[in-house]
């Protein structure tokens, strides 16, 4: 009967899983948007963070730039010649430059923070192979390395629009990196979802214990829905307009 321990399902730790990978996916989206906020302040703009984006602007930057838009949109669009030109040109330059480092805000801070949970797992590694037991502080650390997951499911929800809409969304982190950096439009997303995959097969097959394991991925699955679903379409835009 060893042979499928595998599948031992325990309900009390899928529901403290369950509610867990809620949680953490909630932190997530909540702390990735931190990142880009931070960076954004960092730079002096005026940044607000709503349940799922951050927004961010210098107001009389923002004046100059609409008014030059209004009135010079054809000679913008063509690189013809207009009056104060030298100064939008030199703006617009600042504007892509701190977009960029802006964007990568988000990302960083998700890899940062599953990296820091990653090494605290390395370093109680053998402590949990030798009980074949997981406290919870343990646990909180392998829930922080999963922030990995976040690219991951982006490359996920990428490829899955693309047969539903017949093209690739444009919008994401790691797709405005690329095209920031002239990549092929892929190229991030795919190298950091090969990250995130990567760590999650370590997670599941290196460190939570086999007793554990089927209990854990039930819970990983659905509680992750759980979460997008709790947060980025019913109640987040209520919590954090």
């Amino acid at each position: 009967m060893k042979r499928f321990i595998i599948f031992k399902f325990n309900t009390k730790q899928f529901t403290i899983l369950f509610l867990g990978f809620i949680l953490f996916t909630i932190i997530g989206t909540v702390t990735h948007e931190i990142g880009h906020y931070t960076v954004a302040k960092t730079m002096g703009y005026h940044a607000k963070i709503n349940y799922y984006s951050t927004y961010w602007e210098d107001k009389s930057t923002s004046v100059f730039m609409d008014s030059a838009y209004s009135n010079y949109r054809k000679e913008i669009e063509n690189n013809l010649n207009f009056p104060r030109k030298t100064e939008f040109d030199k703006i617009n330059t600042k504007l892509i430059r701190d977009d960029f480092w802006i964007t990568w805000g988000g990302p960083l801070q998700t890899m940062i923070t599953g990296t820091f949970g990653f090494v605290i797992v390395l370093f109680q590694r053998k402590k949990i192979i030798e009980t074949q037991k997981l406290n919870i502080i343990q646990w909180l650390s392998i829930f922080l390395t999963l922030f990995w997951l976040r690219p991951l499911a982006n490359l996920f929800t990428w490829i899955l629009g693309y047969f539903i809409n017949g093209s690739f969304r444009t919008n994401g982190d790691e797709i405005i990196l690329a095209e920031y950096l002239k990549l092929p439009i892929g190229t991030l997303a795919i190298l950091f979802a090969s990250i995130g995959l990567a760590v999650l097969i370590y997670i599941v097959f290196k460190i939570v214990p086999i007793a554990n394991r089927f209990t854990f991925l039930l819970a990983g699955f659905f509680g992750g829905i759980a979460g997008y679903l709790f947060w980025l379409v019913f109640f987040g835009k209520y919590i954090m307009p």
